[in-house]
């Protein structure tokens, strides 16, 4: 029931204009994996890039491959690649590349793969098998890359085309084309260098509303924040001047009372370079508005204030709370949350822009993934009776007339006793067998279909083989909430209590409404 039904309607219309949202869309949800009590949450910070300010993924990715290939063939790479025609779809969050083989794998939760592809070749079940027997997969450095930023994703769809032409045209290489390794790293390297040379953030910010979204929520959201109480702060590896364009784009102008996009904000820090900040010492040095230093560095910020680097401890002092009384909101699982988490004791807020599509998914495929779960759980069943029929047949291959008869069965019945026992249990596990493989066909049916709403190359970023993916584990085990974007936090009340539920992710939990 919704908290304001039953009041006068003068006072629920007074509340709405007030933005006072009491039920969250059901792709809008918040989840909790650790419970949180928000109205202990006296400060908020937040990363910005995929956090407070939402790229438009299809053409930041056309853009960082078109920067990476400039940068490649400079490197000796062959005009040829320019002629591919990336999907943009092709990469999600949790992959791992392998560089020794020039692999793209999905594994689950335990580090076992379930799905891989050389370059853009879906490999079949026993070449998969034959190359990742061994478990938890991913923890050799030298071996492979994780990703698991929005970021990443381009640099994955490019190393998958190089890979291709590796092994369709290598003589387009007159020495010999680059190891799969060596690939990887030059696609590596070459994106990075686009980002730092500053030639990315140079065209991003010359077509701004072409790379970013606006959502006309944020200002509001950040005000519900201030309103109650609560401090903000802005911690950003972005440099100030990219800073500025991109918060002026997207949040500049929404409220009246906010002249400025860092009157949000209590303190601003950019250049921050984590998760090193989290770690480090490094001091803070002021800036002045036009990206000038101002005086010496100093050990903690002050408020009201612009500041290049620092240190999670040095800002820490400066908030004046608890360490457990910070939430840092940001979508970078290693940068933002893990390093937060365990360097700094903040609680954490994930946010994870696939999950509006997952949740979208899940709502129109909901009675398909009532069925995979009962057809699931039906074949397990299934398994056990066949394990059981198959050790029972066992057990009566081995049984004799004689032991019969030293039971009390006459001799002449014994011989037919166990012949129809035999029988009867053979037929019971030829029909066992049958339903088994109906019940697999059907279910191995039902999920590429839920596969191919997901993503048609991986499926679902959260899920992997019926359990938590390698991602959905790692949003489990690092974020205390989670959710699609920070606006979402517009349909929570300050003073309000997450309850994390037990078992399966907490957005798996449920009906759609």
């Amino acid at each position: 029931m919704s908290l304001a039904s039953g009041l006068p309607t003068p006072i629920r219309k007074l509340l709405a204009d007030a933005e006072l949202v009491l039920e969250a869309p059901y792709t809008r949800r918040i989840f909790t994996n650790r419970d949180l009590a928000f109205d202990r949450i006296t400060v908020i910070g937040f990363d910005m890039d995929y956090t407070l300010a939402l790229y438009r993924q299809d053409e930041l990715e056309a853009l960082s491959i078109r920067c990476t290939l400039d940068k490649l063939l400079q490197r000796g790479y062959p005009e040829a690649l320019r002629e591919i025609r990336s999907d943009p779809t092709f990469a999600i969050r949790g992959l791992v590349v392998d560089k020794r083989y020039g692999n793209i794998i999905k594994m689950d939760r335990h580090g076992y793969v379930g799905r891989a592809f050389h370059g853009k070749r879906l490999l079949p079940r026993p070449e998969r098998k034959s190359l990742y027997r061994s478990q938890r997969l991913g923890t050799e450095r030298e071996r492979f890359a994780p990703v698991d930023t929005l970021f990443a994703l381009p640099e994955v769809t490019l190393f998958a085309e190089v890979v291709d032409l590796i092994d369709h045209r290598p003589e387009l290489w007159p020495s010999g084309p680059p190891t799969y390794a060596q690939a990887w790293l030059d696609v590596r390297e070459c994106i990075d260098q686009a980002h730092q040379d500053g030639s990315l953030k140079d065209l991003i910010q010359g077509d701004i509303g072409r790379y970013f979204q606006i959502d006309p929520e944020l200002g509001q959201t950040l005000h519900k924040f201030r309103s109650a109480g609560k401090k903000l702060f802005l911690l950003t590896n972005s440099l100030l001047p990219y800073t500025d364009h991109v918060m002026r784009y997207v949040l500049g102008g929404q409220l009246a009372a906010y002249d400025h996009w860092r009157d949000y904000f209590d303190w601003v820090i950019v250049g921050a370079r984590k998760p090193d900040f989290f770690t480090g010492a490094a001091a803070f040095q002021e800036l002045d508005l036009a990206d000038r230093p101002l005086g010496k560095p100093v050990p903690e910020p002050k408020r009201g204030r612009i500041y290049l680097g620092g240190n999670q401890q040095g800002l820490q002092t400066a908030l004046g709370v608890h360490s457990d009384e910070v939430l840092y909101v940001g979508d970078h699982i290693y940068g933002d949350i893990v390093k937060s988490k365990k360097s700094s004791g903040w609680r954490t807020a994930l946010v994870v822009e696939d999950l509006e599509h997952e949740l979208d998914v899940r709502r129109d495929r909901h009675v398909t993934l009532k069925e995979i779960e009962h057809l699931t759980w039906l074949r397990i069943s299934l398994a056990d009776d066949i394990s059981a029929q198959r050790y029972l047949s066992r057990l009566l291959a081995r049984m004799s007339p004689e032991e019969l008869v030293r039971q009390g069965v006459a001799a002449a019945e014994a011989e037919h006793m166990l012949a129809d026992t035999r029988a009867t249990v053979r037929k019971r596990f030829d029909r066992l067998r049958r339903y088994e493989e109906e019940v697999a066909d059907t279910l191995e049916r039902r999920i590429a279909d839920v596969d191919e709403a997901f993503n048609p190359y991986w499926g679902s970023v959260f899920a992997a083989r019926r359990d938590t993916s390698r991602f959905g584990a790692q949003v489990e085990s690092y974020a205390c909430i989670y959710t699609s974007r920070v606006t979402n936090f517009r349909y929570a009340s300050p003073t309000k209590y997450f309850h994390s539920p037990h078992g399966s992710m907490p957005h798996w939990h449920g009906p759609p409404k």
